[in-house]
């Protein structure tokens, strides 16, 4: 299994947005199972966002963790976001879900990295040293940061991309839009390999709520076009033997 961790130096740039793309696409272009897991200590927004039930959710799978972690379990405490993507919500509450993480969170990377035959996507809303979530960072295969390209993203990316380097993380850039500042800049900036820009859809969340299209016509519109190219990139660099902590 790969453990991809999508998250933001600064808030609302797009991280939840990306993290359900990329899983909504995984299967279609990597011929491997996805499923969607929210770790952000700041709470949960699958659950609002996309009409999914508050039960069941880390709280309910965080008993199941004592345990050994298995795609039956991990898929019991899932819910079908968009009727495709097997999803672990978290609470909307901050405090709890840092709690329920604060408990978990060693287990939950461990044994996330030992399934074989599915792949996760886990969303941990900003990064920060101290998170309850950290320890999915530290042992995920890479890390995507997202950022907008604006002139107010770049010195807390920068800020962000200089700690994740010296904790030896794998780590890679992800624009939302490629305006006004140019993306290449933002990874310049930052030192980090650009893997691509998601295009930005004002309706974004209208567009992931209804799944990935099953029109290969409809695919090829230009936010579902970016996302199958990310997938591909990603997966990619997932299986060069210089790339991942699986792979060292």
């Amino acid at each position: 299994m790969s453990v991809i961790a999508v998250g933001s130096a600064k808030a609302s740039p797009g991280a939840t947005s990306l993290s359900v793309g990329l899983g909504l696409s995984w299967e279609a272009i990597t011929g491997r199972r996805a499923v969607l897991v929210e770790a952000d200590s700041d709470g949960g927004v699958l659950a609002a966002r996309f009409g999914l039930a508050l039960t069941p959710s880390l709280v309910e799978f965080s008993g199941t963790t004592r345990h050994e972690l298995t795609i039956n379990r991990l898929e019991a405490s899932s819910q079908l976001l968009a009727g495709q993507l097997p999803a672990l919500v978290a609470p909307g509450c901050g405090e709890t879900t840092a709690l329920v993480l604060d408990s978990m969170a060693t287990r939950l990377a461990d044994g996330l990295g030992r399934l074989d035959d599915i792949d996760a996507v886990v969303d941990i809303g900003r990064v920060r040293s101290h998170s309850p979530a950290a320890e999915l960072v530290d042992r995920c295969d890479l890390l995507v940061l997202v950022a907008q390209p604006q002139f107010e993203h770049l010195v807390p990316l920068v800020h962000q991309a200089r700690r994740v380097a010296s904790r030896d993380i794998p780590t890679a850039l992800v624009c939302v839009g490629d305006r006004p500042y140019p993306p290449t800049e933002m990874a310049k900036a930052s030192q980090l390999d650009l893997l691509g820009i998601m295009a930005h859809e004002p309706r974004v969340i209208q567009a992931l709520r209804g799944g990935l299209p099953a029109n290969r016509r409809h695919c090829r519109l230009l936010l579902w076009r970016t996302l199958g190219e990310l997938v591909q990139r990603i997966h990619y660099r997932l299986q060069s033997p210089a790339t991942g902590h699986a792979a060292a």
